[in-house]
């Protein structure tokens, strides 16, 4: 039963709370833009708070989606079940996440790390959409990094150390040359395959002048058990989504799964509701599972989830979820992409996983 003294989180109406109040940036300004008042004092804002408050420009772009033609990409099922690394796991070799029968692990390739964060999901979402569509192992990153970041919805704006040319770069070396396994395990059934996310690489870009074109296309060739994983079960996004949540890396994570979680409960023989504990969502989406019995730290995460609810419903109006008390209810419901603009949109033969 859902609460019914407040006003539905689910609605997709944005709170007070989704906006970071002005005081936050300019304590001076206060009540009325009153000045002769000493400073409260506030607490800081990190930048990575301050990147994934949602702000006016962002809920435009959302609320616009529904009335465009969607821009059809894909995902890998097992790859919107179970998440990547949402922050930097440091020195980690290896990474692990379960849900349910499901399990994803990755290894560490090389000398470089584990991919985290925001960027190695839309990469992965681009290797997805172009395999399928290409129904190719060898994918083209184009002439240009300047063009290829287009390709994701990202801007060009500085090769420094914490800008978007340089994260990128350091995302893309960790994702390409990592080791994943996906696995689906039952008490009498187990099934996994083990792949490079990709076993060929050529990048000849410039990242100090992004827009200047090369002789050559950058180029990456997947790894064969991957690549089938891919066309066999690809779960359809509208990228223009996925590039609007961008901003928070578990936006993505929510989008991808219920992407497949809704149609699924819509479409499958069994119940059209499901019901989980926001300590089995944290459990699964959550920056440390390990965590998923600390009360404080499973509503810090609730509250962000919620925000990340209420915007993507402003792009998915169809999207049916409620929030009985320490539940998340999701319902079976219209995708965001329609069928029949995937059957005009996709190349190839891949069965997909809708």
């Amino acid at each position: 039963m859902t609460e019914s003294k407040k006003p539905k989180r689910g609605s997709g109406e944005l709170q007070a709370e989704d906006f970071t109040p002005i005081s936050a940036f300019l304590p001076g300004i206060v009540d009325g833009l009153k000045i002769d008042q000493p400073a409260k004092p506030v607490k800081a804002i990190t930048p990575q708070g301050r990147h994934h408050f949602t702000t006016i420009m962002q809920i435009e772009e959302l609320i616009a989606i529904p009335e465009g033609n969607p821009e059809i990409g894909f995902m890998t099922r097992l790859l919107t079940l179970c998440s990547l690394p949402r922050t930097d796991p440091g020195d980690r070799l290896q990474y692990k996440r379960e849900n349910g029968p499901y399990k994803l692990v990755m290894i560490a390739g090389g000398d470089n790390k584990l991919p985290f964060g925001n960027l190695p999901r839309l990469l992965l979402a681009w290797v997805c959409t172009e395999a399928v569509r290409t129904q190719s192992r060898e994918l083209q990153l184009g002439h240009s990094l300047a063009e290829f970041m287009r390709e994701l919805g990202m801007i060009s704006d500085s090769g420094g150390k914490t800008g978007n040319r340089t994260r990128l770069r350091n995302q893309i070396d960790r994702l390409f040359s990592c080791n994943v396994e996906l696995t689906y395990s039952t008490p009498g059934y187990k099934k996994g395959i083990s792949s490079l996310i990709a076993d060929e690489r050529e990048l000849w870009w410039d990242y100090k002048t992004p827009a200047q074109d090369t002789l050559w296309q950058s180029r990456i060739r997947l790894g064969e058990k991957l690549f089938q994983e891919i066309i066999e079960n690809p779960v359809p996004l509208d990228m223009r989504i996925l590039k609007a949540m961008c901003p928070s890396s578990l936006g993505l994570d929510l989008y991808m799964w219920l992407s497949y979680k809704t149609f699924s409960l819509l479409n499958g023989k069994g119940p059209k509701v499901q019901r989980l504990s926001w300590h089995q969502l944290y459990a699964q989406f959550g920056k440390d599972p390990a965590k998923a019995s600390d009360k404080l730290v499973v509503n810090d995460f609730r509250k962000d989830a919620l925000r990340e609810l209420r915007k993507l419903k402003r792009s998915w109006p169809s999207l049916d979820y409620g929030i009985p008390k320490g539940y998340l209810e999701v319902r079976g419901c219209q995708p965001s992409v329609a069928p029949k603009a995937i059957g005009s949109n996709r190349a190839g033969k891949g069965n997909g996983a809708h």
